[in-house]
């Protein structure tokens, strides 16, 4: 990746009709020898960013200047420029930080376009370059590494930069020349690590989940000592049981999905017999194992959940991508209590509308839509419906129409009276009636906002959506840890399992870590072809690369599907 430069060259004042006065800063952003390009951002939008890195990152992540000027003083707003040059140099110190999409989408939106009614503006320091075409097309090299841990050292939970985080004692020309030398070292670091990945450059320490297809481990990549998980899946298992779909669709769907709320695929290899998904290690364990272990939520708790789980979906949603096996076991918590949502295998791309454009028969029994039951087409609308019987589980202890038959629960499904219990709150009935409506046209999140509907539910009334966004609301429960390596969120039917097993005793993983009782087995679909592994491998610069194909697919695996 070529040098990238970031400075605040100027500022000036935007007056658009009746709204007040707002100043904007000019960021001349370059890359290597290629033309530069400016973008304009107000003082909010660079404290927005800094939340967001926050939360990504953690609070070791260099603190936004603080808002100190006065529009009126042009040296105080002289100093705020100089200020916010400075925090751009010291975040560019950190690949993470600059390869993030946050970072990405702040210096490459809205390029080259003032806002309305720029005047001005001042040019502090030296000069800007007249800014020419723009030309962002390869600003960042492909990467898999928007992971905080990257900018850990051993201790998963403790930061260490090496360098002045807040830039004391270091004037503008040091720290561009220091800025310059660190860019130097990680082009070499980033060539070294966009090298082919082998089941050689990782330290196996201990299983954490295991199923059907083979195992979900932890493991430490040698050279960095990052902590991972390393989901194992056996070919022949994958193959037999028609899931090669499955594993190709979320290889290729975890490769340019960016959001804190889902979990990251960071590398993907194979060998003759076995293929390898490494994804962000989300200590905190399955929402399944600790739902497991209290029955319930209490209903703040639940709340808090499906908020995130909600922002999630809603970023998929806008990806044309819908999700279609939302389940406790496939819901992940970090080490600081948020969600991660994992498994994306049934997922289908290409879906703009509520209720049609996929036809598989796809998902989790328990958790299945009644247009899914039907075979009626289905569309973005079957996430909320999913979203209504997960979060009617975290409230009660069981999903909404749960019954051990299988046809007896999908009659239920389809026909049966949905109870509550007596301590459920009115907002919380009310949420889950407008979720799992059997008719997807009038169900909650099916207008033309999408998940804007059920952010405004008076359920989630307390929620302040921004700041959950962005980090700042603190989850109502967080785990505890000895250590980087302590695996106690997970269920020791896995981690006292050796973590070298023969092949021919491979069993049982439910995809995300988790597992789900016989009635939540999968239909599957086959493939053919010579190689239907062809493409799988995913490096840090592969996957723009080697992207698959686009390609009709439905899926399945403890959940279940029907290509159609």
């Amino acid at each position: 990746m070529a040098t990238l430069s970031v400075l605040i060259t100027g500022f000036g004042v935007a007056r658009d009709g009746g709204q007040a006065d707002c100043v904007v800063f000019l960021g001349t952003v370059q890359q290597g020898g290629g033309g530069p390009w400016t973008v304009y951002r107000p003082f909010e939008a660079f404290q927005r960013l800094g939340q967001q890195l926050a939360m990504i990152f953690g609070q070791a992540v260099p603190a936004c200047p603080p808002h100190t000027f006065d529009m009126r003083f042009p040296d105080s707003l002289e100093k705020a420029r100089v200020d916010l040059s400075m925090w751009m140099m010291q975040l560019l110190q950190h690949p993470p930080i600059y390869q993030s999409h946050v970072f990405v989408d702040f210096v490459s939106a809205d390029a080259n376009v003032p806002p309305p009614g720029m005047q001005g503006p001042a040019m502090g320091g030296r000069a800007a370059n007249v800014v020419g075409d723009l030309d962002m097309d390869e600003m960042f090299d492909s990467t898999t590494d928007d992971d905080p841990r990257e900018l850990r050292d051993d201790d998963m939970f403790q930061f260490d930069y090496n360098t002045d985080m807040s830039g004391a004692g270091l004037d503008q020309q040091t720290l561009l020349e220091e800025t310059q030398m660190q860019h130097n070292q990680q082009l070499q670091e980033k060539k070294k690590r966009s090298e082919k990945v082998t089941l050689e450059d990782f330290v196996m320490i201990k299983v954490i989940g295991k199923g059907s297809f083979g195992k979900v481990l932890l493991v430490r990549k040698r050279d960095t000592g990052l902590i991972y998980a390393m989901k194992v899946l056996r070919k022949e298992n994958i193959i037999k049981r028609n899931q090669v779909e499955h594993t190709r669709t979320e290889r290729h769907v975890l490769g340019y999905v960016r959001h804190p709320f889902i979990v990251g695929l960071n590398y993907a290899f194979q060998t003759s017999e076995k293929l390898y998904f490494v994804l962000d290690y989300c200590a905190g364990g399955e929402l399944f194992f600790h739902l497991g272990k209290v029955q319930r939520f209490p209903e703040h708790r639940a709340r808090f959940y499906a908020a995130e789980i909600t922002l999630a979906i809603e970023y998929v949603h806008n990806l044309d991508v819908i999700y279609r096996d939302l389940k406790p076991e496939n819901v992940l918590l970090d080490e600081n209590g948020h969600i991660r949502l994992t498994d994306f295998g049934l997922s289908k791309e290409g879906i703009q509308d509520d209720f049609s454009g996929a036809n598989s028969f796809c998902g989790t029994p328990e958790y299945l839509a009644p247009e899914i039951l039907n075979r009626s087409g289905h569309g973005r609308a079957v996430d909320w419906w999913s979203l209504g019987a997960l979060l009617y589980e975290m409230l009660t202890g069981l999903p909404p129409f749960y019954c051990r038959d299988r046809d007896r629960l999908f009659e239920k499904i389809r026909k049966g009276d949905l109870s509550f219990p007596k301590y459920l709150s009115p907002n919380a009935k009310d949420l889950l009636k407008k979720l799992l409506e059997r008719d997807p046209t009038q169900r909650l999140g099916t207008g033309p906002t999408d998940a804007g509907e059920i952010k405004n539910h008076p359920f989630f009334a307390e929620i302040k959506w921004d700041a959950l966004a962005t980090g700042q609301l603190p989850p109502p429960w967080r785990p505890t840890f000895s250590g980087a390596l302590d695996t106690s969120q997970f269920d020791r039917e896995f981690t006292d399992m050796p973590v070298v097993s023969p092949d021919n005793h491979v069993r049982g993983m439910a995809m995300a870590m988790g597992r789900r009782p016989a009635n939540g087995a999968a239909y599957g679909s086959s493939l053919t072809g010579n190689d239907p592994f062809k493409g799988f491998t995913y490096t840090e610069d592969s996957y723009l690369q080697d992207v698959l194909q686009a390609e009709e697919v439905a899926v399945c695996g403890t959940t279940t599907c029907d290509h159609k």
